[in-house]
């Protein structure tokens, strides 16, 4: 059987599995970096390149050894430096001895190098593909829904454990009855959580890296540590919404991309690449709708959102709106981020008291 390596995108890497079927093989995944396969490619990479990339390469490296023959990985444009990562992946690997082939899955084109390379029929093609497209609308409710029960909920964990279960399930199915079935019961089984209805907890957004709004070995696990504060996060990169705003941008000529330059104007005339332009966006609006606060995470040397960072602490002030930085790399320790998040937590409610 052949398989091929999905790069970890969080949760939306059980919905990516079945995409990859749709070619007519495996798919080698897992929903966050392994510390293993973190350390392998720490190991391999130039010191200077950031954390997202190291993880991807470890996990290549990993699924190489497994005997995989395939990957792919997600492309960029504009100043972001992953336009050059799968080229500066490929030569790692090849140095190393492995025989790995990445293909891209973005801007230089997803069906053209993956569909002619495997040549499926259309039939076999398309459904899966449709498949996976509820299996991400899913996860997103999925997300939103454990962001908003997690933060009120009695028992500390039953949120994480009533979604590690569904993912379960959802990752089993293979047909979409089951899938639909799946969905129907996602909002009675959150509401099956005690919680407790009088708590009115904080609100915080949390932007950035990709990689790091999804990967939970990466960004220590962010979303869980604030849940137990009694935290309601809203995590801004929902895939289903991409995805949608792409459509949108194809039949519709309808570009999210416009209404964010809109909101971020005054702060940020320029195309800085990556997400962040969301980053800006996005900070604008939750100050304006209300939010305790916001977290803006990357990995170091991100050079998009390390150049938006002095624009985020000019929105901070502005608009006395507090904004936390969370700066990564192999170092950062995740006693530390709870540390730092804490603390956060604690400044948000005492300025809520006054």
């Amino acid at each position: 059987m052949t398989y091929m390596a999905i790069p970890n995108i969080g949760n939306y890497t059980i919905a990516l599995a079945t995409a990859v079927e749709s070619l007519g093989i495996k798919a080698w995944a897992s929903t966050a970096t392994t510390p293993e396969a973190l350390k392998l490619g720490i190991a391999a990479a130039p010191e200077t390149v950031c954390l997202p990339l190291k993880a991807h390469l470890g996990h290549f490296i990993e699924a190489d050894r497994a005997g995989v023959e395939y990957a792919f990985m997600v492309n960029s444009v504009g100043t972001c430096r992953l336009r050059y990562y799968r080229h500066m992946i490929e030569h790692i690997l090849k140095d190393l001895g492995l025989k790995i082939k990445i293909f891209g899955l973005g801007f230089d084109g997803f069906k053209p190098p993956i569909v002619r390379h495997f040549d499926p029929g259309p039939i076999t093609f398309l459904k899966p593909l449709f498949h996976t497209a509820v299996k991400i609308k899913i996860i997103d409710e999925l997300e939103v829904a454990a962001w908003r029960t997690r933060a009120i909920e009695i028992t500390h964990g039953d949120t994480t454990l009533l979604m590690n279960k569904l993912l379960v399930e959802l990752s089993d199915s293979k047909t979409m009855a089951r899938t639909m079935a799946i969905r129907k019961k996602v909002a009675g089984r959150f509401a099956e959580i005690p919680v407790d209805k009088e708590r009115k907890p904080l609100k915080v957004g949390l932007v950035g890296e990709i990689s790091f709004l999804r990967d939970k070995c990466l960004n220590k696990n962010i979303e869980y540590i604030l849940g137990r504060q009694g935290i309601e996060l809203r995590n801004f990169f929902l895939l289903g919404e991409e995805l949608k705003n792409i459509t949108r941008i194809v039949f519709l000529n309808q570009n999210k991309r416009k209404y964010l330059s809109k909101v971020a104007d005054r702060y940020l005339q320029c195309t800085v690449g990556g997400h962040a332009l969301d980053s800006v966006a996005h900070s604008i609006y939750c100050a304006d709708e209300g939010y305790d606060g916001m977290i803006h995470v990357c990995p170091s040397g991100c050079m998009p959102e390390v150049s938006v960072r002095p624009i985020l602490k000019r929105v901070s002030k502005d608009k006395d709106f507090p904004i936390l930085e969370m700066s990564y790399d192999e170092h950062t320790c995740g006693v530390g981020i709870a540390t730092r998040l804490e603390a956060f937590a604690d400044v948000l409610m005492e300025r809520r008291k006054k």
